[in-house]
């Protein structure tokens, strides 16, 4: 399937939903053809996404103006239960839907790893945008060599600093 992206680039697509990523009714994924058969960037952004706030919007508008389609992955229940020892607020199928329905990404799947090799090896993605807070850190060194391996640039967004999740969890925790 063809589609063009919001810049009017033609964009080759597969109906089918990617493996390890996630599924979503209707979602597309990327050729796994070579790079030669497909024009424009495709780019991703992974993120929980848990209580939309500014900081989400600037990292979407951030990742939007560098690439021709953007693919959100919103981090599942149980990953981030895993990772960061909790749950978010927002259950995974509503936060999917809120970052869709927002207009700034193409399209939203569900991503149930922090490995993000496994996410390029599914959608095949020229961009992968992080927050400037992992910028020289251990896991940041790691993710960036390991995307270097596969072409996968490691682009990092400005993180913003007046907002994230975990300062209005705090900021609930005293109505609550």
């Amino acid at each position: 399937m063809d589609i063009t992206s919001r810049r009017g680039t033609k964009l080759t697509l597969l109906d089918m939903a990617p493996t390890f990523i996630g599924e979503s009714p209707g979602s597309a994924v990327f050729e796994s053809a070579a790079e030669g058969q497909r024009q424009g960037v495709l780019g991703y952004i992974p993120g929980a996404w848990d209580m939309l706030h500014i900081g989400h919007l600037n990292a979407f508008r951030f990742a939007r103006t560098r690439c021709d389609y953007l693919i959100a992955g919103v981090v599942a229940d149980e990953e981030l239960v895993r990772i960061k020892g909790r749950g978010p607020i927002v259950p995974l199928a509503e936060r999917l839907e809120i970052v869709r329905a927002i207009g700034i990404v193409d399209e939203a799947v569900a991503d149930y790893s922090t490995n993000k090799l496994l996410a390029w090896k599914s959608l095949h993605f020229d961009v992968l945008f992080k927050g400037d807070d992992w910028r020289g850190t251990e896991k940041g060194i790691a993710l960036e060599s390991a995307m270097a391996e596969v072409g996968v640039e490691l682009t990092f967004f400005p993180y913003t600093q007046s907002t994230s999740s975990t300062l209005r969890r705090k900021e609930l925790a005293h109505y609550v």
